[in-house]
């Protein structure tokens, strides 16, 4: 009877401690003086405000690569993504949206994305930009088993879907592997 009254205490402390943590945060950026987002996030904050604006209008013209999104195809069940980026920074306005228009045409549920925004001066200030070795944002940071197996840093080297294929592709089979 103790277990089971100590197991229904730690779930109701565990759904409490989940219902409080807020997402979507508004601060005002200490250069711009415009509203911009902090802290964790979610795809409703990103389609919200100014950003939000802007989110959309990279989202609907960025075009990938349909031969790459094909090979990507069902290669991303097991992968955890963490984006971590700012709404005020230039690179994270044009990669952000691009990357979660590559994530729709694969399906992937993008509540599976973690996203945690950052204000300016973010190396100084932030214990998760340290954590995290954040250097320069966005940077999406891919993980399976909650294993780190890379990393799209500011901008891509060739394409989102090719960079993302790259990291995926040291886990694939060689029967996998067909890129050009």
């Amino acid at each position: 009877m103790k277990k089971l009254l100590v197991l229904l205490i730690l779930s109701l402390v565990a759904k409490h401690q989940i219902q409080a943590q807020e997402f979507n945060k508004i601060a005002i950026d200490s250069q711009s003086q415009k509203e911009i987002l902090i802290g964790n996030c979610n795809i409703k904050g990103l389609n919200s405000g100014e950003f939000g604006r802007i989110f959309w209008n990279e989202y609907i013209t960025y075009k990938p690569d349909t031969a790459v999104l094909a090979m990507l195809n069902n290669k991303l069940n097991d992968i955890h993504i963490k984006i971590v980026m700012g709404s005020w920074c230039g690179d994270s306005k044009e990669q952000v949206p691009r990357f979660f228009r590559v994530l729709d045409l694969l399906n992937y549920n993008p509540s599976d994305v973690e996203i945690l925004c950052f204000a300016r001066k973010y190396k100084e200030k932030e214990a998760e930009a340290k954590h995290y070795d954040i250097q320069k944002i966005p940077t999406f940071i891919i993980y399976r088993n909650n294993s780190e197996i890379g990393r799209i840093i500011e901008t891509p080297t060739l394409s989102l879907e090719k960079d993302l294929y790259s990291i995926l592709k040291n886990q694939l089979t060689d029967n996998e592997i067909k890129i050009s």
